[in-house]
């Protein structure tokens, strides 16, 4: 069994660490809100600070919200790196983009620190069962060493060994580019097939069984049915954060992606429209609000949809 420190107790930190303490693992958690780690506090010694967390730690696992958040609480003041001891392992499962994986990865080697980046693909449901997808970037010898733990919380079939440092983030990018486009596009569908007249049971029928993005149909028609995207599986904002990471990253090799570009104006749309804690699929509401029919139908029904903006907002801002 390892001694782990495991930092970032959020909606997939929290149930990430429970597997790994359920599965006998030393456990040291931090969290930005305390009262998140103190959860933990019946399988896990909470820690003051990313340096005290890492002091003991063989391994550290990293959960947090991005690139800014993965360098500071590794290399900032009183951070990861100040407490792990030389021989050690950070594990990054952030979606940061490829840029700050390696900024970290280097200035941990100075250190005699090894680095390996495995962000996932899955919610909450996935996190709790083990079931997660993982796409893994560093060194050969690194990536042996976490491959255990990394078994504990994500699906063998479905962990990809991409290269060095920074592939797995590239990956992950390239994952939700794809995702953020077809939520957009079932929604942009859902949205005219009603606007034409069908009834969104029907429509939603036709969707799942017919079209090529049957999958998302399929897991999002509950919530695109009532217009309730609360309880995310995954943050409206988190995805619009991501779409932003994968243009960044293609413009910084010289390549154009004019949909996607598209895709991420609407999800800023939505955000600027108060979306941005709803379930991603909460696009769909954005959208519906832009139909002046479907917005009068929504005004009159009762009550009204959770999630959905309150009236018809102005296009959304160039570059999100």
């Amino acid at each position: 069994m390892a001694r782990i420190a495991f930092l970032g107790i959020g909606r997939m930190g929290a149930p990430m660490a429970g597997r790994l303490a359920a599965a006998g693992h030393e456990l040291t958690v931090w969290s930005r809100t305390r009262g998140h780690a103190e959860a933990l506090a019946d399988r896990a010694t909470v820690a003051d600070s990313p340096a005290a967390a890492g002091a003991k730690a063989e391994v550290a696992i990293t959960m947090l919200a991005d690139g800014g958040a993965l360098e500071e609480v590794t290399l900032g003041r009183d951070g990861l790196a100040e407490g792990l001891p030389s021989g050690s392992l950070q594990i990054d499962m952030s979606t940061t983009g490829p840029g700050p994986a390696r900024k970290v990865a280097k200035a941990l080697e100075a250190r005699e620190i090894a680095f390996v980046d495995a962000p996932v693909a899955g919610s909450t449901g996935p996190a709790a069962e083990g079931r997660l997808a993982l796409m893994v970037g560093g060194d050969a010898e690194a990536v042996e060493r976490a491959r255990p733990l990394l078994e504990v919380l994500g699906d063998p079939q479905r962990t990809f060994l991409l290269g060095p440092v920074g592939s797995g983030q590239a990956a992950k990018l390239m994952v939700n580019l794809v995702l953020g486009g077809v939520m957009t596009a079932v929604a942009e569908g859902y949205t005219l097939g009603r606007v034409l007249g069908l009834d969104p049971e029907e429509a939603l029928e036709v969707l799942e069984q017919v079209s090529v993005a049957s999958q998302t149909v399929h897991s999002k028609r509950a919530r695109l049915l009532a217009g309730d995207f609360d309880d995310p599986g995954f943050r409206l904002a988190l995805m619009h954060k991501d779409l932003r990471l994968a243009l960044d990253a293609a413009r910084a090799a010289r390549s154009a992606l004019p949909s996607a570009e598209r895709v991420a104006d609407l999800f800023a749309g939505a955000k600027g429209q108060g979306l941005a804690d709803q379930d991603y699929s909460a696009v769909a509401a954005y959208l519906a609000s832009m139909a002046p029919l479907l917005a009068q139908q929504d005004a009159q029904a009762s009550p009204p949809p959770k999630g959905g903006p309150a009236a018809a907002p102005a296009p959304p801002p160039n570059g999100g």
